[in-house]
């Protein structure tokens, strides 16, 4: 379906300048409007709303980047419905390219250039992940790559709370169905058709082992390109791959065997066939990528944050956070980025906000009885960290390193 709108067009209050984009579900035009000052990404959906599964599918997509307020997404401006019953989303315009026009996938990427990538993706699924949101469509055509080097996450109109829900959505062929991308799903589409967080860290995974190496994870030797075509149009052939090929060790190869071995076995658990072997969600994945590469890799260049360190009772080594641009939630359970105790009902003490840069987090308490303190004062409103602070949740203490 070619798109009805065509530059010089005006949609709604807006002028379309150039299309950016055609999807499965929406054509993306760069527009401008007396109500922005910028140009802006303007996303129609391809059917209008008397079509409830596109209306749903538009909703849970402005509903999930309304509420994410992290770098490493795509920012959302305004919403609506227009006259010809088309949903619409403003977005910020964004500059670059995506990773797959960005980078060529047969060509090996330098450890520390394809680990930065993949840690700012992780951050910006992270906070999607802690309010229950699965992506499920992580490929290089859904990570942005702006100029100056900033990566964001694009596109969760597949999205969905991972709560419950069942996963399939969409005709692979008559007699299977699939969410996403073929070359990118996760083997538990097959195995039980229920994704969760480290359905993404799989994807996530898949596209940094390809960008290491140039190979796909499960064909030895065989270039990202080669696969692609042998099994284009064949998705029930790639699901089967993912559910029963071993993943070749990244050993295989010169630059693999050239990784540190911590980032060998992180990869060799992103990419387990069972999701529970996995990190739990991208945050997880980030923290344990950032301290991945020593530096005579060059570290990871951009992938720096706020650095917390956790003391425990009867453990000789602090646990180190490395938490990236955004609000993190400190607290018992899951839907806390820094889980004080993972097996505990949830339960939120304070979340701690840092908008990047050299400037210091601020912590903002979620209990005003003094439970939280800051250098051993209670606090009951936002309070901005200085470096050595030492935060304290009841019998849980935690220091903050600064910004690293």
């Amino acid at each position: 379906m070619s798109p009805p709108l065509k530059p010089g067009d005006r949609y709604e209050d807006f002028e379309l300048r150039k299309l950016l984009g055609v999807g499965t579900f929406a054509w993306v035009y760069e527009a401008t409007s007396s109500k922005f000052r910028d140009p802006v990404a303007l996303k129609i959906s391809r059917s209008p709303v008397t079509d409830e599964g596109t209306a749903l599918r538009a909703l849970r997509e402005i509903r999930i980047l309304s509420s994410l307020s992290n770098a490493h997404v795509v920012h959302v401006y305004d919403h609506g419905l227009g006259q010809d019953e088309r949903w619409f989303l403003v977005m910020e315009l964004l500059q670059g390219r995506d990773l797959g026009a960005h980078h060529d996938f047969d060509a090996p990427l330098p450890p520390d250039e394809a680990v930065r990538i993949i840690h700012q993706a992780c951050l910006g699924l992270d906070e999607a992940h802690r309010s229950g949101v699965v992506h499920r469509d992580v490929k290089p055509g859904n990570i942005w790559v702006q100029e100056d080097g900033n990566v964001k996450v694009l596109d969760f109109g597949l999205a969905r709370s991972w709560e419950g829900d069942s996963i399939m959505a969409a005709n692979a062929t008559q007699s299977h169905m699939l969410v996403g991308t073929p070359h990118y799903a996760q083997p538990e589409q097959v195995r039980h058709g229920k994704l969760s967080p480290a359905s993404d860290v799989y994807s996530l995974a898949f596209v940094l082992y390809e960008l290491l190496t140039g190979c796909t994870p499960l064909w030895a030797g065989r270039s990202v390109t080669a696969i692609r075509r042998e099994l284009e149009g064949e998705p029930l052939l790639w699901l089967g791959a993912h559910t029963e090929r071993a993943p070749v060790d990244l050993a295989h190869y010169p630059q693999g065997r050239a990784l540190t071995p911590e980032l060998r076995t992180l990869m060799a658990a992103c990419l387990d066939k069972d999701p529970l072997k996995r990190p739990a969600t991208a945050g997880e994945f980030a923290n344990r990528l950032a301290w991945s590469l020593p530096p005579e890799f060059g570290g990871v260049r951009g992938a720096h944050g706020v650095v917390l360190e956790e003391h425990r009772a009867g453990t000789a080594f602090p646990k180190r956070h490395l938490l990236g641009p955004g609000l993190h939630r400190i607290g018992l359970g899951s839907c806390c980025g820094v889980e004080l105790d993972a097996d505990a009902v949830g339960w939120i003490f304070a979340a701690l906000r840092w908008d990047g840069g050299e400037s210091m987090p601020m912590l903002e308490p979620r209990r005003n009885d003094g439970f939280v303190q800051v250098d051993g004062k209670p606090i009951t409103s936002p309070t901005r960290l200085r470096p050595g602070a030492t935060l304290t949740f009841g019998e849980w203490t935690l220091s903050c390193q600064g910004v690293a």
